[in-house]
């Protein structure tokens, strides 16, 4: 389990920031805005490339960034070639220095991201099977409720409206609730208690909607 990156005295205001060292740590740093120069570039960016997906292929948008890219590059080159022969200097590569680092993946890290990738995967997929074939016929009701509900989200927005405004709420909601937390938690607390106290309601109405693993627990220990 990764160690603990923000020393954050409860409720406080102004709280002691210990930089992440790792790479979840690094995003965790960025989302929260620790750096408000560096959450709004790589904001910025992000927002970019939406917009400009948005517009363009993917395939378009990939092969004009590495045109671009080798365009800059080959002029850059071709500049201080001819710099050289007027300066009657030696001709070098300026990017000899690049060129010289190998470029190679920490293997420990790819590997570590894998594991944990792989390790949420299966969380879902094992989630996504008991909801789809109904092991609590309660869950799978709610299931198909959002399901149902996402169809007409899906008809008000566009893919790439939904990718901004879930860009934009990933950069806000956590800043939001790290900054008032304490006046948000009690209304946390209490709509939490209130689906519970209708998960209780159904469950007391309409028993046969429970999983058969918990009815049968409960058969058993009475």
């Amino acid at each position: 389990m990764a160690q603990t990156r923000f020393v954050n005295k409860k409720y406080t205001k102004q709280p002691t920031w210990v930089p992440a060292t790792d790479f979840p740590g690094k995003i965790l740093d960025v989302i929260y805005w620790r750096d408000a120069k560096k959450s709004a570039i790589v904001l910025s960016l992000a927002l970019l490339a939406l917009f400009i997906l948005a517009k363009y292929p993917l395939l378009t948008v990939v092969t004009y960034s590495l045109l671009l890219a080798l365009g800059a590059a080959a002029g850059f080159r071709a500049y201080k070639k001819i710099e050289a022969q007027i300066k009657k200097t030696d001709t070098e590569n300026p990017f000899n220095e690049i060129l010289a680092k190998d470029l190679a993946l920490p293997q420990e890290k790819v590997h570590a991201q894998a594991d944990v990738i792989t390790e949420h995967a299966t969380c879902v997929a094992n989630k996504l099977k008991k909801l789809i074939f109904v092991e609590s016929p309660l869950e799978s009701i709610k299931f198909g409720l959002i399901l149902w509900s996402l169809t007409y989200v899906a008809s008000w927005f566009s893919g790439c409206t939904l990718a901004v405004l879930a860009l934009l709420g990933t950069f806000s909601i956590p800043k939001v609730y790290e900054a008032n937390q304490e006046a948000i938690d009690p209304h946390l607390a209490t709509i939490s208690g209130h689906l519970k106290n209708v998960q209780n309601l159904i469950d007391e109405k309409l028993p046969f909607l429970r999983s058969a693993p918990v009815a049968a627990e409960e058969k058993k220990d009475q």
